[in-house]
C-alpha cells in the first residue's frame, strides 16, 4: 500500500505544481487518495478473480460525486467514472478485466492532457529463484509494471513488465499438486507468457492496442486463479 501511496501523493503534487486547474486542499489530497486506491482495488480484485469485489470497488467510483477541487477536470472525471460504470455492468471476468484496463488509461489520459506524468519510482524486481511463488511474484511485479505503463502512460514500464511475462512459462508442476487441473494450468500459463511477448510488440503509440492486451492478461491470471483455487487445501 505503501508504494501505491506514494505514487497517488506524487500525482498530486506534480499536478498542483504544474498549474493543473485543481483546489490543493487537503479535501482534494484525500478524495484522489481514494478513488486511486478504489481502481488499484478493481485491477487486484480481477486478478484474484473476484468479480463481486471488483463490482463492489468500481460502483464506489461511479457514485462518489467529483471533489470540488477536480470537477474542472470535466472529461477525464467523466471518462473514469463511465470506464468504473462499465465494470458494474459487466457480463463477466473478461468483460470487467477490459474495462479495467480502460480504466487504468483513462488516468492516463488525464496525465498526458495535463503533461504531468505520476513520479513512479524504482522498479527493481524481485530476485530470480525456482518454484511457484518466487515466479508468481515475478508475474505481480509485472502486472504492475504494465498497468504503471497504462496510467503513466509510460513506455519504459510497459516494456518492462512485458518483458518480465515474456520470460520461460512456469510448469504445472511447480502450481499445484492437482494433477486434474494441471493441463489447464499449462495452458493459462503459456497464454500469460504469450500475451507478455505480443504486448513488448505493440508499438508506442498504439495505447488502445495496450489497454486492451492488458484486459487480457487481466481475465487470464483470473481464470488460471480460479483454477487453481478449488485445487489448494
Amino acid at each position: 500500500m505503501m508504494r501505491i501511496r506514494s505514487v497517488a501523493i506524487a500525482c498530486f503534487s506534480l499536478c498542483a505544481a504544474a498549474g493543473c486547474p485543481m483546489d490543493a486542499s487537503a479535501g482534494t489530497h484525500e478524495h484522489m487518495q481514494a478513488h486511486f486506491d478504489a481502481i488499484v482495488a478493481v485491477r487486484d480484485a480481477l486478478i484474484a478473480g473476484s468479480l463481486d469485489e471488483a463490482r463492489a470497488k468500481a460502483r464506489w467510483i461511479v457514485e462518489n460525486e467529483a471533489e470540488p477541487g477536480i470537477a474542472s477536470w470535466g472529461q477525464y472525471v467523466a471518462e473514469i467514472r463511465e470506464r468504473a460504470a462499465e465494470v458494474v455492468n459487466a457480463s463477466g471476468i473478461e468483460a470487467a478485466a477490459a474495462a479495467s484496463a480502460e480504466l487504468a488509461r483513462a488516468c492516463g489520459h488525464c496525465h498526458a492532457g495535463h503533461a504531468v506524468p505520476p513520479e513512479l519510482g524504482a522498479a527493481e524486481p524481485p530476485p530470480a529463484a525456482s518454484g511457484r511463488v518466487p515466479h508468481m511474484l515475478r508475474h505481480q511485479w509485472a502486472a504492475e509494471r504494465m498497468w504503471e505503463g497504462l496510467i503513466g502512460p509510460s513506455e519504459a514500464r510497459w516494456k518492462t513488465g512485458a518483458a518480465e511475462l515474456a520470460e520461460a512459462p512456469l510448469g504445472s508442476t511447480e502450481i499445484l499438486a492437482e494433477q486434474s487441473a494441471a493441463p489447464r494450468i499449462t495452458e493459462l500459463a503459456d497464454q500469460v507468457h504469450s500475451l507478455g511477448e505480443q504486448a513488448r510488440q505493440i508499438p508506442a503509440t498504439a495505447w488502445g492496442t495496450r489497454s486492451a492486451m492488458y484486459g487480457r492478461f487481466l481475465s487470464t491470471c483470473a481464470a488460471c486463479h480460479q483454477a487453481v483455487r478449488p485445487a489448494r487445501p
